[in-house]
């Protein structure tokens, strides 16, 4: 998962960028990198790097970097080896000078690659799929003109490109422009914003990074759409191709902040809902538990955390805080920095814990780092039951669209029962949400579940190279022949 911001005719593109990509940090963390162009003189400003957001925008560089659009790209590495030659976002000279950043995975990355190489003689400089789905846009494009043929580029992608992704592409002192795949599975939404009389569009992965810089008439984009910027502030819109719509519903439980609204459901909305259906699980399935408080595993499950507790009249606590300078482990790129980041992050305030029975609420369990962490330290710290909640149902298969963990292998619902993961994270009762019930919560949505349900809403060829490939990294990141950045 990454974060991906773009606008098109804005006085200061980059601050809004920069701005834009602060708020989409908590989707990536390893990288960032942008592409500025002043369509008066037709420069190019480029910056990427490992690090944080306000680590590769200093102020400096922001007050030096002049252009009407761009732009920017947080990242997650889930494809490739995580290294500086595959920062986003890309960039080539050919056919007028393109630049793209894109959130999600190709499923089909290999064989696309494979065909360049082999059949086309095009030689890649990095391991990243964004480079791919480069290459297919800018042949194609090259071969037309104007705004029809950037719309015949964006159907050469769908017609190529299979997998999960969202996509803004700069064309150089023409525009921005912004598609997702055909099922929408990957977020990407617009709006507009108008200062003096001066109108600019801006594209971004969550509503939160367009909403606290002024950006309304903020509207998802539509599975297989395309929406081309003008600078000069025109928009074209145009649905290319499309299928039955399946966001993924993992960004309502994890990925997307608290005050985000994606197809228009409010995450925090969602989360709280998600406590209380598992207050009904709880009550329906657990009536004997003695449960003297609710805590959540901060950050991203106190909504639920809260809801739970309010529907059991049970007291709700916080047990453990977080410290702020540790980033979001789950999305971190090998075990070892997990778990190291595990024993960092989180610290108990004893006097809440002690001699007690905890209902500790997370939003899910992939591989049972955290939470086989969580609980010893609970323990550790006095409590007398622990009771392990998950607003997730058991994560049972690979993910291919985008999120890190496309290795059945690490999986720990994928071969082991509800029983031995509660015996191996130490838990005394370990509650899931069960997947009708998540379903259910979000109404007419019919979003992706492929990793609860096995139903995975595209084909999947190739997709044994991409688990070798992916495979194949993690092995180079474990013994150190290429480390990762934060490894």
């Amino acid at each position: 998962m990454c974060g991906i911001f773009g606008v098109a005719g804005a006085p200061e593109a980059v601050n809004d960028i920069y701005l834009g990509l602060m708020h989409l940090q908590h989707r990536g963390q390893d990288a960032c990198g942008v592409v500025i162009n002043n369509v008066d003189n037709g420069e190019i400003h480029q910056f990427k790097n490992l690090g944080a957001v306000s680590e590769i925008l200093t102020e400096e560089r922001l007050a030096a970097t002049q252009g009407n659009m761009g732009i920017g790209h947080t990242r997650y590495t889930t494809v490739g080896m995580g290294t500086q030659g595959e920062i986003q976002p890309f960039f080539v000279k050919k056919p007028e000078g393109i630049g793209l950043a894109f959130n999600g995975n190709v499923v089909n990355y290999p064989a696309l690659k494979h065909s360049f190489t082999e059949e086309r003689r095009v030689y890649f400089t990095s391991d990243s799929d964004a480079e791919v789905i480069l290459e297919v846009f800018a042949d194609e494009y090259g071969k037309h003109t104007g705004v029809e043929g950037i719309f015949k580029a964006v159907e050469r992608v769908y017609s190529e490109v299979i997998g999960g992704y969202a996509v803004v592409v700069l064309i150089v002192n023409r525009g921005v422009l912004a598609f997702k795949d055909p099922r929408g599975i990957r977020p990407l939404l617009s709006g507009e914003k108008t200062i003096n009389g001066n109108t600019s569009r801006a594209f971004s992965s969550e509503s939160t990074a367009l909403a606290t810089q002024g950006y309304s008439n903020i509207q998802d984009l539509k599975p297989g759409e395309a929406v081309f910027a003008h600078n000069d502030g025109q928009v074209v819109r145009r649905t290319l191709k499309n299928a039955a719509p399946a966001p993924c519903i993992f960004e309502w439980v994890y990925f997307s902040a608290a005050e985000s609204v994606i197809e228009g459901q409010a995450v925090y909305e969602v989360r709280k809902k998600l406590g209380q259906q598992l207050a009904i699980q709880v009550q329906r399935e657990m009536s004997n538990l003695k449960i003297d408080v609710v805590m959540p595993i901060p950050d991203t499950s106190r909504p639920a955390a809260h809801a739970l507790a309010n529907a059991l009249s049970i007291p709700y606590e916080e047990g453990l805080i977080k410290n702020r300078y540790i980033g979001r482990t789950f999305i971190m790129p090998k075990q070892k920095s997990r778990e190291d980041a595990v024993r960092l992050k989180l610290m108990p305030i004893e006097s809440t814990i002690r001699g007690k029975n905890i209902m500790i609420v997370d939003d899910s369990i992939v591989r049972a780092t955290t939470a086989r962490r969580i609980v010893h330290l609970l323990r550790d710290s006095g409590a007398q039951k622990v009771y392990f909640v998950s607003t997730f149902p058991p994560i049972v298969s690979p993910c291919y669209y985008g999120i890190d963990f496309q290795r059945k292998e690490e999986l720990i619902a994928a071969g082991k029962s509800k029983k031995e993961i509660e015996k191996m994270i130490g838990a005394d009762t370990l509650i899931y949400m069960d997947v009708e019930s998540l379903q259910g919560l979000l109404g007419s949505q019919q979003p992706c579940t492929a990793c609860i349900s096995k139903k995975y809403p595209t084909p999947l060829p190739q997709v044994q190279a991409l688990t070798t490939l992916r495979r194949k990294h993690t092995a180079a990141h474990t013994d150190g022949t290429r480390r990762h950045p934060l490894a």
